[in-house]
């Protein structure tokens, strides 16, 4: 092995445990283990040692410290019986998982070269863009579904409709006969802070985006002369038409009503207002017994402190829908919002240290670039802000 090799492999042996080697990340580990048959047998040997891979799990499930004293205790049994080299890095590996444990990084270089140890260290408190999708189907006897593991195929069955995965990671409901007689039943489906977008087609045909902390509730199939969903959060729509059964999205005192359309709505708590942006058809908008008809590139806004709707003209639809093209848009984003975005993306806390001037940016940025790089971005535009403990601070003492 290599010294100079030494403490970056190890870094990346960490994160093979964990689950979390980017593409990139994996090619560095395969090109070290093709260098020698000795670097291949000893990856085996860390990797398949049954003692180490038990001592590694039980320090995520407990605190850190016990974890600590609990890993060093296993590391010690094995020291006895294992040879000098095995035992450095093993150790090394140890001592890695104590200051990586829980963090997510991401290792920026544009060439193949191995990352250093002052390297990886230094990028263990950076948080990655989501990489996976965490979103949850709760269906209605209770029964919960993790999307991104469920197998493809028939998922479920309720009823007469039968929820389907295709190999595409597509998620649809499929109607099974006339089902007289027969109720439909509820679903919800949940997509959490910190992962990737979420797509489901509705027995209808519609179909809907989930930003992240979002949730969806609709039901299997639609029946009686409309068709109503439940959104919290922002979700993406694209209604299949049907004159007869119109489409209707309902959030607190909300109420949008479309026959045929395709429209953004976002409904954070933590924002000041809620917005409905209409890309194609129309729809109507009521609220505490207003109402507001949208034809394409208007936004209604409702002002949770006022409960009055307002009507935007030449709203910018691709800034609003940006999210869904994976962009944060900076273009008239107010500093407040923006960092609502970022908490929800890459989960995490956001703390005010001091009274901030709630600007507006330019510009758009890509949403799956590390935390640390969107965090640079803010301060080349004169935002004081960094990352400490998990947390991103704005402002100073």
């Amino acid at each position: 092995m290599k010294p100079d090799h030494y403490t970056g492999i190890e870094a990346l042996i960490i994160k093979y445990l964990k689950g979390e080697l980017t593409e990139e990340e994996r090619g560095w580990l395969n090109a070290w283990r093709e260098e020698s048959p000795e670097n291949e047998s000893l990856f085996v040997e860390l990797t398949d040692d049954i003692q180490l891979t038990r001592e590694f799990n039980a320090f995520l499930e407990i605190d850190q410290e016990k974890g600590s004293q609990k890993l060093r205790a296993g590391m010690r049994e094995q020291e006895r019986d294992q040879p000098a080299f095995r035992r450095r890095l093993y150790w090394s590996v140890a001592a890695s998982v104590l200051l990586l444990i829980g963090s997510y990084w991401v290792y920026r270089t544009s060439t193949h070269s191995y990352p250093s140890h002052e390297e990886a260290l230094a990028q263990a408190a950076d948080v990655a863009a989501p990489s996976a999708n965490n979103a949850v189907l709760t269906l209605a006897s209770g029964e919960k579904i993790i999307l991104d593991s469920a197998h493809n195929g028939v998922m479920a069955t309720q009823g007469q409709v039968r929820l389907v995965k295709s190999a595409d990671g597509e998620i649809a409901y499929k109607v099974e006969g006339a089902g007289a007689g027969e109720a439909p039943l509820f679903n919800m489906l949940e997509n959490p802070r910190g992962s990737k977008i979420v797509g489901i087609t509705l027995s209808d045909g519609t179909k809907v985006w989930l930003n992240s902390e979002s949730t969806l509730r609709y039901p299997t199939y639609f029946s009686g002369k409309e068709r109503k969903v439940e959104i919290t959060g922002e979700a993406y729509l694209e209604v299949a038409h049907n004159a007869k059964q119109p489409f209707i999205v309902i959030k607190e005192n909300t109420e949008v009503t479309v026959l045929g359309t395709r429209f953004n709505i976002n409904t954070y708590q933590d924002e000041p207002s809620l917005r409905v942006t209409l890309l194609e058809g129309r729809v109507s908008v009521k609220h505490n017994g207003q109402s507001a008809l949208l034809a394409p590139g208007q936004q209604a806004v409702i002002t949770r402190s006022e409960g009055k709707i307002s009507i935007a003209d030449d709203t910018d639809t691709g800034d609003v829908i940006a999210w869904l093209n994976g962009q944060f848009v900076l273009d008239g984003t107010r500093l407040t919002s923006l960092m609502n975005q970022i908490s929800r993306w890459y989960n995490v806390e956001v703390i005010y240290k001091t009274k901030i001037a709630n600007k507006a940016f330019g510009g758009s940025i890509s949403r799956d670039i590390p935390l640390s790089r969107m965090l640079e971005a803010l301060r080349e535009n004169e935002v004081n802000c960094r990352l400490e403990g998990g947390k991103v601070i704005v402002g100073t003492e």
